[in-house]
């Protein structure tokens, strides 16, 4: 075997196991979501929840959805990530090595215990397919309304021609 060939094999094996390490992160948008039947946020710089997500939220009581908090989540395969919504609520995400993601709840109390409150898992196939993962509540301040936790699979940026 020629010094060349050798080289050659050694680089190519260098790369498989650098480009093995190097794993992809999904990405996911986490929300909370005011649910009311008033016609106007209570706060001008809620916007109105994407009419898809709107609508297929239809199903459930409240007329309209306020996002109070939009955030981007990048996860990779060997940590969790932490995303803190609002000075009560925070969740964390992860993948999991069958293919699922899952998302704890976490309550914030005064003076920062943290406390988690519930855990929910989807494959990542049916995040990908536009499935999402829904966590509410009923509001503790106005009897009639709900906060509700949103995760779901980012879609990809479109192509630039």
């Amino acid at each position: 075997m020629t010094t060349l060939s050798r080289t050659i094999r050694w680089f190519v094996l260098f790369l498989l196991v650098t480009l093995s390490g190097c794993a992809a992160e999904s990405k996911y948008q986490v929300q909370l979501v005011w649910g009311t039947d008033e016609p106007k946020a209570p706060a001008s710089e809620m916007k109105e929840l994407e009419p898809d997500v709107r609508e297929r939220l239809r199903q459930l009581r409240w007329k309209n959805y306020f996002v109070v908090k939009s955030e981007s989540a990048s996860v990779g395969s060997k940590e969790a990530k932490k995303v803190t919504l609002s000075e009560h609520c925070a969740v964390e995400l992860k993948e999991l090595p069958d293919g699922q993601l899952e998302v704890r709840m976490h309550s914030i109390k005064a003076g920062g215990e943290v406390k988690q409150v519930a855990n929910r898992t989807m494959s990542l196939k049916d995040l990908a397919a536009g499935k999402l993962i829904i966590y509410a509540g009923d509001s503790k301040d106005s009897w009639d309304d709900a906060w509700l936790v949103i995760v779901r699979a980012e879609k990809p940026a479109p192509a630039k021609p």
